[in-house]
């Protein structure tokens, strides 16, 4: 089976991951600060703020470690196309 992408749609969803990194780095900055309530739930809360800014930083990594791999693909198919293309006036041996 083959699974035919353009390398401009690879690009693409590169791009769009690492928008989305970006967005994911904002959780972790909106619940840093975020008040904690006074009483028996503050402790919780404070727990719960603090794995849901953990679990948006780790997020965010893998999305733009994701897109940055999913481009270097992309290079790498595009490198190996043009080295398999022929050269302009170079014959090619069949």
């Amino acid at each position: 089976m083959t699974i035919e992408v353009p390398p401009a749609q690879l690009y693409a969803l590169a791009d769009a991951l690492r928008s989305q990194s970006e967005e994911a780095d904002e959780v972790a900055v909106r619940l840093t600060g975020a008040p904690a309530p006074s009483g028996r739930l503050g402790t919780a809360v404070e727990a719960f703020l603090e794995a849901h800014c953990s679990a948006g930083a780790a997020v965010a990594g893998e999305l733009r470690w994701l897109g940055s791999t999913i481009a270097a693909v992309a290079d790498s198919w595009l490198g190996l196309d043009g080295s398999l293309l022929p050269t302009r006036d170079r014959a090619v041996p069949r």
